[in-house]
Formats: C-alpha cells, structure tokens, sequence
C-alpha cells in the first residue's frame, strides 16, 4: 500500500529537481547566447514529413523552470489542503500529467506534436475540473473541454493548410497563398485557450476544481498556454495590422468585463478566477501593442502572485470548513495572521504597487499604452481596465481580511500548517522580488520608454485613484439577497455563457447525436458488427435446421436398413 504524503513529496521533489536543472541548463544558454533545436523524422509521405521537433531556448527553459516551480509549491501545499481524500493519489497522477503536458506545449514548436501538450492540456484539465463528481463540477468540466475544442479545431485547420509547406514547424514559416488564414486560426486557437472575448465564460466555470488544481491552472500552465503560442508566433501574426488593432480591442473588452464583473462577485475563487482573466487582457494588450517580451514578463511575474493568491484563498477556505461566500469570511486578520499577511502581498502585486512583481511588468505595459499609436478612446478604455484591479483587489481584502459581520466562532484556525506555510513562503519571495529579479537578468524584458514626468506620474495617480474609487464597491455584506438588474447582469458575465456557449455546445451535440443515430446506430451498425451478427446468426439457424433434418433422414434409413438385414 502506497504512502501517499510520501508520494506527494517524491512529486514535489521532482518538481524542484527539474526546475534547478532549468535553471543551470538557462545559465549556459544566455551566456554562451545559443538555442538547440532538435528534430526526428517520424514519417514521410509524399513530400510532406511528419517530425517530433524540440526547441531549448532561454524562453522554453526559464517557463519551464518557472511551471515546475510553482507546481511544486502546489504539492506540497496539496498534502495538507486534501490529505482526508480517498483519491490523492490519483489526483495527484492527474496534476503530474497535467505538468508534463504544459512541458510539452513549451519545448515544442511543431503543429503536429504540439497536439501532445494542447489536446493533453484539455483533456486532463476535463479530468481535474470534474474531480469532485457532482453535477455543477460535469456541467463546468464539459463547458470548459468544449470551448478548448474549439481551439483544437482551428490549430487542425492550420495544420492542414500547412501541408502545403511540407513541415509544420511555426518557427521556420515563410509566406504562402494561404498563410493568413493560418495567422487567422491560429489566433482564434490562443484566444479560446487564453479565455478572450467572447470565449470567456469557461474559466470561471473551471473553479469547479479543487484549489490546488486552480492555483496550478490560474497561475502558469491552462490559460497561459494561448499568450505563449501567441509569443512563439509572434514574428508572423505581426506581419498583419489587423492582429495588433485586434487584439487590442479584445484584449480592452476582456480587462473591462472581467474587472466589472468581478466587483458585482462575491464567490471568492470566483474572483480571484475574473482577476486572473483581466490579466490576460493585460498580456494580450502587450501583444497587440507589438510587445511580446513584456506579455512574456508580465507572464512571469503574474505566475508567482496568482499562484500565492489561489494558495491563500485555499487555505482560508480549508480553515472556514469549505465555505466561498466572502460575506461568511471574515476577520482574517486576527485568525489566519500569517495567511492575510500573504494575500496582502499578492493582491498588492497584482494591483501594481510600487517595487512588487506586478510593478515591474504593468508598469512598462500602461507606459507602452501611454505611447501606443491609438486614438483617446482605446486609451481610456485601456487604463480604465487596469484601475479596475486596483477596485476589486481592495475590495476582496475588505471583505476576506478586515471584515467582522460574521457571527461563527472557530476554534481550530490557525497558522500552525507548516506545510501550507511553506509553499506560501516560497511563492512570496517571487511576489516580492520576481519582477526586479527578471527584469534584471533578462535584458530583454528592459524596454524603455521616454516620457515626461508629469505622464510618467499617471501609473501611480491611476493606482491612488482607483484606490480611493474602491470604497464605494464596499457594502455591509449582508445576506439578503435583493434583484439587481446590473448585478445580475455583471455575475453571468454579460450573458456570454447564453449568447455564446451554449449555443455551440448544442450545436455540437446535435452533430454528435445526429452522428450517433445516422452511423453508430444506423446504417453503420447494419454494415458493421450488429448486422454480421444478424446475418450469422440467420446463417447458423439454417444449418441447424437442415443438419437436424439430415440427421433424422440418416436415422430414418439406417433403422430401414437394419430392420431388412
């Protein structure tokens, strides 16, 4: 019988190991400035090779690093968040796979074999997010598995279009009658993967997941799988302007919704989950910006306080015996001291305040919007999206960490979980220190912007405004609930799962039963085994009627014969 906290360590431990070997393997590749690239040939038919390619470059090998890292802290803290579940084991086999496949996704460039990490992505994804078997965790796990099946759709169509080339590598693409549209495809792919408008409303709906699941899938692996295909493609979805005008407007609307939203929600994983959506606005906006190695540093930098933030939030959720509702969590402060001291640190990052992770990265993205060519409009837009953390971030801590309408006592709280303390601890340092850190290492990631002191001082305006804004988002928290129209309409994300989900949901279910009627139960089933059956079971009928009447003939004339001799 397996120990499962000692293989919950083993997992841990491997973890850690690989991300130290990323980390020597990253040292030798920025100071010798090399990128290996390695390729075998599977199969080849008619001009057309099928290859397994890998790319070790500084970018693969420090997101790789980075993934392994907080996977694990996520294990380390799952020891404690599920150590009464009958099932950790396989749980914890499931987040394995799902690291592996995220591994897949960074080291490969190919079309073909990167279908190992994006199929796999969404496939154990299903599996986690309907790991507590109920009917909302299905509903949220086929919602989640069907929209990234769009975009495992649309990375098909760009692979067959692609034949035409005779490889699917994205890194060595040269134009070609149908190159746009694979740029098209591969776009609508990132942007349902990467949860944009109007592909929104799964990522929400994945916080069906236990925690860990969550902070593993928020902070560095499901969801950033899109900006990261986007990052690799980068130097051929940029040859369009229509991409950047794109995406910056989607990006905008994404920041905006998700923002809103989040400020009519009381759920906190809820939150949490809409905060980790504005932020992918905020990568998506670097890019249309024509920004990819900010969006790759914002990338990093978010990984780190996200994680920690969906840690903290786990961990007051353990403690209050599984309860979500911010309105029956509170005074945080005075019980989980520790904890709240944690989530102060990661909200404050992912507000930007000065010298934080979060600082470094957004900072440069608002002065890359400052001096972006658009018209005032999309500005404003854009830096009204930003405020907007700055709104829901001070009001979650309100209500989670100062609030004190909450009539339970409960004993057995406390800090005392060294384990879950640790992995907090270790994801601080990268929520303190991770942006000056990778701004400093990577040179890259050093872009610089001239502007005059007085919009130069517009971040840090922004940031006290929206500051001063959020008291009025902050209410009693009481519990009764009264119809509100706005309300209503902010926490179903403005009717996209309705307008957009559903409907292609039943579309494809009506294809799929149609298919399952018109082929596995119609003529296919005739033509195949069920008709075989029917024909040999007629077949068999006849000769045993014509063997029993064979054998009654034969007796019929050997008793004859015998009775003459």
């Amino acid at each position: 019988m397996f120990n499962l906290i000692g293989v919950e360590l083993c997992f841990s431990i491997m973890l850690f190991t690989w991300f130290f070997f990323m980390c020597l393997v990253l040292v030798y590749l920025c100071v010798n400035n090399i990128c290996l690239l390695f390729s075998w040939e599977l199969m080849n038919c008619m001009s057309s090779s099928v290859e397994f390619d890998l790319v070790i470059d500084w970018m693969s090998c420090s997101f790789s690093g980075l993934v392994c890292f907080i996977s694990g802290c996520v294990m380390v803290f799952t020891i404690s968040y599920m150590s009464g579940d009958s099932n950790l084991f396989r749980f914890s086999l499931t987040v394995m796979l799902f690291v592996l496949s995220m591994n897949f996704l960074i080291f490969i460039p190919g079309l073909v074999s990167l279908l190992l990490g994006w199929d796999g992505l969404g496939l154990v994804s299903f599996c986690l997010v309907i790991y507590y078997q109920n009917s909302k965790s299905l509903a949220a796990g086929m919602l989640t598995v069907l929209m990234n099946r769009v975009g495992d759709c649309f990375i098909l169509g760009a692979i067959s279009m692609m034949v035409v080339l005779g490889h699917w590598n994205m890194l060595c693409l040269w134009e070609f009658h149908g190159f746009m549209y694979v740029n098209l495809f591969i776009m609508i792919a990132g942007m349902t993967k990467s949860a944009q408008i109007p592909f929104s409303s799964w990522l929400p709906a994945a916080m069906a997941a236990p925690t860990p699941v969550s902070a593993l899938v928020h902070s560095s692996t499901l969801v950033t799988a899109g900006v990261f295909l986007f990052i690799r493609f980068f130097n051929y979805l940029s040859c369009y302007y229509w991409f950047s005008v794109f995406m910056v407007y989607i990006s905008i609307m994404t920041t905006i919704m998700s923002g809103v939203c989040a400020l009519y929600e009381y759920d906190m994983k809820k939150i949490i989950a809409l905060s980790t959506l504005s932020q992918l606005g905020v990568m998506m906006m670097s890019l249309g910006l024509g920004l990819p190695m900010l969006a790759l540093f914002h990338l990093y930098t978010h990984a780190m306080f996200k994680a920690l933030l969906f840690m903290c939030g786990g961990n007051i959720i353990h403690c209050f015996s599984g309860k979500q509702d911010m309105r029956q969590i509170n005074n945080v402060s005075k019980l989980l001291p520790v904890t709240s001291m944690f989530l102060n640190i990661s909200n404050m990052a992912l507000c930007g305040m000065p010298f934080l992770a979060g600082f470094y990265s957004k900072d440069l993205i608002i002065e890359g919007l400052i001096t972006g060519n658009m018209n005032m409009v999309t500005f404003l837009l854009g830096v009204f999206g930003v405020c907007l953390t700055v709104m829901y971030s001070v009001r979650f801590s309100f209500y989670i960490i100062w609030g004190s309408n909450s009539s339970d006592v409960y004993v057995n709280m406390g800090d005392g979980d060294m384990k879950m303390i640790f992995s907090m601890s270790m994801l601080v340092v990268g929520a303190l220190w991770g942006g000056f850190v990778f701004q400093s290492l990577f040179c890259l990631f050093s872009v610089e912007f001239f502007l005059p002191l007085a919009m130069k001082l517009i971040v840090p305006f922004l940031i006290f405004m929206s500051l001063l804004f959020s008291f009025g988002f902050w209410d009693s928290g009481s519990m009764n609930i009264k119809f509100n129209m706005l309300g209503y309409v902010n926490s179903s994300m403005w009717f996209l799962s309705s307008f957009v989900c559903y409907p292609m949901i039943s579309g494809f279910k009506f294809v799929s039963n149609s298919g399952l009627k018109v082929v596995d139960m119609g003529w296919f089933e005739i033509m195949g085994g069920q008709g075989v059956f029917g024909v040999n079971k007629i077949i068999f009928f006849l000769l045993e009627h014509w063997m029993m009447l064979l054998f009654n003939c034969y007796m019929i004339v050997f008793l004859v014969v015998v009775f003459i001799i």
